[in-house]
């Protein structure tokens, strides 16, 4: 049997409570660390790396740890940045063109250094690349997505950074000579790289439904994406399991509206243990077949 875990995007916030549920379900026997393959988009990788390195999760949102403590991009044109989006989500744009839309605001923008910003991961800087671990960038030029993993030969902090990159925010990372952004631009899951395995959990930091009566162009843009490649994961013969947002989460996110401001990590992480507690009977079978 073999088992995948997909780790979406949520900025630190997101980080802290991915940490706390990774933390709580392994208290519950549920070890997201024997997983044969870790997929971590964005804030998922920074937590997949953690995990799959064997590092403590637990202090998570600790001031020698906390994720992101970096000041944003200055003078990013959010409603550029917001634009792109949109328009990608109403389908004015392809996704491929989208993409690259979104790769020259990242190149436009100014932002810290981009080793300022790897050294915000720090903790896994010179750790050998866990081989269950890959972990997802867009190539800010071409819109390519692109899936590193140990054979990448690249440096595991890079790669994170790289991952975590948000246009216009944070810096697009160097890698071979070409640079990259947030895996997340491609997608906030990118759940159909762990298809065809047996088992499958993949954890949304994001809301995958929103209350009744309530409608978005963009949200349920993604949702549509989202569906999709949770579909092609179940359509390739893998036993799936969906951890999305309690709602104690969703407060403290504010619905994803509050996931990059990281003074939230400490409930967040709290938030993420105590679901986790709710979560593991349904997730123990998932895990264990």
């Amino acid at each position: 049997m073999t088992r995948a875990l997909v780790l979406g995007g949520g900025g630190p916030v997101g980080i802290a409570w991915e940490s706390g549920l990774a933390v709580g379900l392994a208290a519950a026997g549920v070890a997201w660390r024997e997983a044969d393959l870790i997929v971590g988009t964005s804030a998922g990788s920074a937590v997949g790396a953690r995990l799959a390195a064997g590092l403590d999760l637990s202090a998570a949102t600790g001031p020698a740890r906390a994720p992101l403590p970096v000041p944003a991009g200055a003078g990013v044109n959010m409603e550029e940045l917001m634009a792109a989006w949109a328009a990608a989500a109403s389908g004015a744009m392809t996704p491929e063109a989208a993409r690259v839309e979104l790769g020259r605001i990242a190149l436009a923008a100014h932002t810290v250094p981009e080793d300022a910003f790897i050294g915000v991961f720090a903790e896994v800087q010179g750790q050998e690349w866990p081989e269950p671990f890959r972990c997802t960038a867009v190539d800010v030029l071409t819109g390519a997505l692109q899936v590193w993993d140990r054979s990448a030969g690249v440096d595991l902090a890079r790669a994170v950074a790289s991952s975590c990159s948000v246009p216009g925010i944070f810096p697009p990372i160097t890698i071979g000579g070409a640079r990259y952004m947030d895996g997340g631009m491609r997608s906030p899951l990118n759940a159909d790289l762990a298809a065809g395995h047996d088992a499958v959990i993949v954890v949304s930091c994001m809301a995958l439904a929103l209350p009744e009566g309530v409608s978005d162009p963009m949200f349920d843009a993604t949702t549509r994406q989202l569906e999709a490649e949770l579909s092609a994961v179940r359509d390739s013969g893998s036993a799936l399991e969906v951890v999305a947002p309690g709602a104690e989460f969703l407060d403290i996110s504010g619905w994803g509206a509050n996931l990059m401001n990281p003074a939230l990590s400490a409930d967040a992480y709290l938030a993420g243990v105590r679901q986790a507690a709710a979560e593991a009977e349904r997730l123990r079978s998932a895990w264990k077949g």
